[in-house]
């Protein structure tokens, strides 16, 4: 029994009064702006509830798929998510951000792991595109030197890069490339590119990390040319008639960085090269705490409620951070626009998706909690998702496989494996 039945039968008190307990939440959940179905390159979408892209740490210590992770997106496709963008995957091994990453750097990554991923949303009759990153100076892997446009100190990370030659750029440009092939080989149905959040492709894009006076440094156009030369090669791979989105920095969170000005003639490049969906985001951030806010749209009777006292003594974090983000988009861009960031109850999202000022909504961190959200929407669910962007799951990021940490066996988990365990030595 999924969410959906799962609360009629709650509900209804026999056969009868399931069947218009069934047809009431039917109605309601066609009242809601976002769970209407919409179209992003040539494919239909069931609502505008997307899964966003989310580091899982549930790949091999060599980059493979495994059954955890083909659990995961075949629970998120069964739960009812519109699309699904799986985590960051890096496109080739200098570009991996985080142990248990997944990657797509080798033609055997596409059978039979990558591929039973795929056919498990598509048999679940959900949608999935793999998100194609290299985290540039952001690597966390010891072996690894950190690559960078420009020898530019990592607020957030701290590793000294070393600076691309120009044949190690386009180099990376043809992995992004032939990583979107093997994507599509692997039964993916689109391409994300991940250019935000002060990965590689967001370096290149601004002045702050990007000092270059060559080909691929200077004014916005041609610090932008390292993402269009990326497109182009997926593009190239892939087919006229491939999607390929992106999350796109349209501004940077550090000083003498990328403008918002500057960031949309980035994104209308794109959106002219034939991107088919942008979602909205920081660039270059000093923490990331900018990014994945924590206890967004939890005020302070929630917080209570939900056992976090701490929380009541600090400012409360609004929902949809990222608005501002989303409605300049919208007035540049003729294509779809992806909003995410903070957004935590159904009046929120309705509201967003009705006035215009973004197409689709993306969501993480509530989708680790319940991957059946949209099920419980459809189901005539109202009001706060259960996520309170506490950021435990994020604070696990590499070290633990992806899964909300604040429900009681998780944190008994969570007990026994970093502090009993550890202490027992065994």
């Amino acid at each position: 029994m999924d969410a959906v039945e799962r609360v009629i039968a709650e509900r209804a008190r026999g056969p009868a009064d399931a069947a218009s307990v069934r047809q009431f939440a039917s109605n309601a959940a066609a009242s809601l702006s976002f769970m209407q179905p919409g179209e992003i390159g040539g494919i239909v979408l069931k609502n505008r509830l997307v899964r966003a892209a989310t580091s899982e740490t549930m790949a091999t210590e060599d980059g493979e798929a495994t059954d955890d992770l083909v659990k995961l997106y075949s629970d998120l496709a069964r739960g009812g998510a519109g699309l699904i963008i799986t985590g960051h995957i890096y496109v080739e091994p200098r570009g991996q951000y985080e142990p248990r990453q997944l990657g797509l750097d080798r033609d055997s990554r596409i059978a039979p792991t990558l591929a039973r991923v795929t056919e498990a949303v598509h048999r679940h009759g959900g949608v999935i595109f793999a998100e194609l990153s290299h985290a540039g100076s952001q690597s966390l892997i010891p072996a690894i030197e950190p690559l960078a446009p420009s020898i530019v100190p990592n607020a957030i990370f701290a590793r000294p890069p070393a600076e691309m030659t120009d044949a190690d750029i386009r180099s990376v440009v043809a992995d992004f490339g032939a990583a979107a092939a093997r994507a599509k080989r692997a039964g993916f149905d689109g391409i994300h590119l991940h250019s935000g959040n002060g990965y590689l492709l967001s370096q290149f894009n601004s002045p702050h990390t990007n000092r270059r006076r060559d080909r691929w440094g200077g004014d916005a156009q041609k610090r932008g040319q390292f993402i269009t030369d990326v497109y182009g090669a997926v593009r190239e791979a892939t087919g006229s008639d491939f999607p390929i989105t992106a999350r796109l920095g349209l501004a940077d969170a550090v000083s003498g960085g990328l403008t918002l000005a500057d960031g949309l003639l980035i994104a209308r490049q794109l959106a002219t090269q034939g991107l088919a969906a942008l979602e909205v985001t920081y660039g270059v951030m000093t923490s990331y705490r900018e990014n994945i806010r924590p206890y967004a749209g939890t005020g302070r009777r929630r917080a209570i409620t939900s056992g976090m006292l701490h929380r009541t003594f600090s400012a409360p974090v609004p929902e949809a951070y990222y608005r501002p983000f989303a409605r300049a988009a919208k007035a540049a861009l003729n294509i779809p626009v992806i909003l995410v960031g903070g957004l935590r109850s159904t009046q929120m999202m309705d509201d967003i998706v009705r006035s215009g000022e973004a197409d689709f909504l993306a969501m993480a961190r509530p989708f680790v909690r319940e991957p059946d959200l949209v099920n419980k929407i459809a189901a005539g669910r109202r009001g706060p998702v259960d996520c309170v962007s506490c950021n435990i799951c994020f604070l696990h990021e590499g070290i633990d496989p992806l899964r909300c940490w604040r429900t009681p066996s998780a944190m008994l988990a969570h007990i026994y494996r970093h502090y009993l365990k550890s202490a027992s030595g065994h």
